[in-house]
């Protein structure tokens, strides 16, 4: 039955990938705890933040479903001398079924003050990565070879763009993970351009008190990709500024509610945890989809050490 589950998983993937013009699939995951994750989905998001940070994350979907999707990224990001100018490198290891893909990319974000406490940050980002859809294990080795099955691999490079608004209290962007296509080197040694059927992500957030112990921050994510059914997470975190604890609850449309929380390990590490309860009757299957990530903030610029940052 798991061998099935495995082949099913493949050939969506292989269909998913015809669908789209073969592109790169890399950060095309709804992460749960993006608020936590931005620069995964907009780079412009660098800009927005005064301290140094590095993240990782890895995410489990589908757990007990042979050969479901799982990522993990290691995003980093700091603020140059002259704060207006941010710099950020994240790796990605991108796998569902036979398939799966590195990639590395670098962005540059830079901000312009709006107003007393207001500033529009705009970013871009570049990379490359390496996919590889090895087919040629799913056929049973006992029957003759398929040629449909045959091993695919392709060196590959994008170009993205993102724009964000922030002040004391809200935060709002827009990005494009992948405008332009390159690809630099296939296993059939063809090279192209091509414009893609792109995700456009919308991101907002609104952080106020509840009382003196208590914040809230409700956010909303929303995905859209021509041709597929708009996606949007709703969530709402509490954080008890005492505890150094985040707790929160959400709702991805047509597919998941999600809890999470994040917790303070020093004033610098920050530990977090979300789990998805999949709504999908036809993915009874599984055991829910697991996220786990790590972040970590380092001392640096001219403005002093924030031990309680509030924007995470």
């Amino acid at each position: 039955m798991k061998k099935r589950y495995y082949i099913l998983m493949s050939i969506l993937g292989l269909m998913y990938h015809s669908q789209l013009e073969a592109q790169l699939r890399v950060q095309r995951a709804m992460f749960s705890q993006y608020q936590f994750n931005p620069l995964a989905i907009n780079p412009a998001y660098s800009a927005c933040d005064e301290q140094a940070r590095i993240t990782a994350l890895t995410r489990h979907q589908w757990v007990g479903f042979e050969g479901a999707p799982q990522t993990q990224t290691l995003s980093s990001y700091l603020t140059l001398n002259n704060e207006k100018t941010s710099v950020g490198a994240m790796l990605i290891h991108d796998q569902v079924g036979v398939e799966n893909e590195q990639a590395l990319f670098l962005s540059l974000a830079q901000k312009v003050q709006l107003s007393s406490k207001g500033y529009l940050a705009a970013g871009f980002s570049t990379g490359i990565g390496y996919y590889l859809g090895d087919y040629g294990t799913l056929p049973d080795p006992n029957l003759p070879p398929d040629p449909v099955f045959v091993n695919q691999s392709s060196w590959r490079s994008n170009l993205g763009l993102g724009l964000m608004y922030y002040d004391d209290r809200w935060e709002a962007g827009i990005s494009v993970p992948y405008l332009v296509k390159f690809d630099v080197g296939t296993s059939n040694s063809t090279t192209s351009i091509k414009p893609l059927r792109s995700d456009y992500f919308l991101m907002a957030n609104y952080r106020f008190n509840a009382n003196n112990y208590l914040k809230l921050k409700p956010a909303l994510l929303v995905k859209y990709t021509a041709g597929v059914p708009l996606q949007f997470d709703v969530n709402m975190n509490a954080y008890f500024e005492e505890k150094g604890l985040w707790v929160g609850l959400g709702y991805r449309s047509n597919a998941a509610v999600m809890a999470m929380f994040q917790v303070k390990l020093t004033d610098r590490m920050q530990l977090g945890y979300a789990h998805d309860f999949m709504t999908d009757i036809s993915l009874k299957h599984q055991m829910g989809t697991h996220e786990v990530m790590l972040n970590y903030r380092f001392r640096t610029g001219k403005k002093p050490y924030k031990t309680n940052d509030f924007r995470f």
